[in-house]
């Protein structure tokens, strides 16, 4: 998946000279990590992981199939799905929803009702190793890190002391959950320019005396 990411960065930023801010949600903020520490995206001025860390990830693996599962595997439409993120509180914000949920979503055969269009079990065996080591390469990471978390709690031992010692900025937004992007985006979106903006390279004219 990181050859994936770089590929359609190449893809859409051909000899790219922009300055850029890797972002990554949940198992994509896994994803940005690694493609971020593999020095293969020009320009990185900084790396962003929402609501991901590798101690609760490693910790939640053994009860996400119960809870794919749990979803239901069939909506009558994509109002109804909607409907079922909100009342499931997966997302918190009617208008992300709206926006967003309509691209997990497949037609299914018949034409009457849609699926999800990425089947999540058939990748468990996958798991363990997107988040393992997690915590590492993001503080490791070559550039400036910023990590977004719905709750202090989130936080592992690694990612404690590296934040102790001022290696990443964090930023805690309790109001939201696991989709922090979505229940707050002008928030995070705010977050994420003025991280921007602090790491951006000074230019500092020069006068000569």
């Amino acid at each position: 998946m990181v050859d994936d990411l770089v590929g359609l960065f190449d893809a859409l930023f051909p000899n790219n000279r922009r300055e850029v801010v890797v972002v990554g949600h949940s198992m994509g903020g896994a994803i940005a990590a690694h493609a971020v520490s593999s020095k293969r995206i020009q320009n990185v001025r900084g790396l962003v992981l929402i609501d991901i860390v590798e101690g609760s990830a490693m910790d939640s693996l053994p009860s996400i199939p119960m809870f794919i599962n749990a979803r239901p595997q069939t909506f009558e439409s994509v109002e109804s799905a909607i409907r079922w993120h909100i009342e499931s509180n997966s997302i918190q914000n009617h208008e992300s929803a709206r926006l967003s949920v309509p691209s997990l979503l497949v037609p299914i055969n018949d034409g009457k009702r849609m699926t999800w269009r990425t089947q999540l079990l058939p990748t468990e065996k996958y798991w363990k190793e997107w988040y393992s080591g997690l915590s590492k390469t993001f503080v490791s990471a070559p550039t400036a890190k910023l990590l977004v978390l719905a709750g202090t709690d989130r936080l592992d031992k690694e990612l404690l002391i590296a934040q102790m010692q001022g290696k990443f900025q964090l930023e805690v937004l309790p109001l939201a959950g696991h989709t922090v992007q979505e229940d707050l985006p002008d928030r995070v979106g705010d977050i994420v320019v003025l991280f921007w903006k602090r790491n951006r390279p000074l230019n500092i004219p020069v006068t000569r005396l």
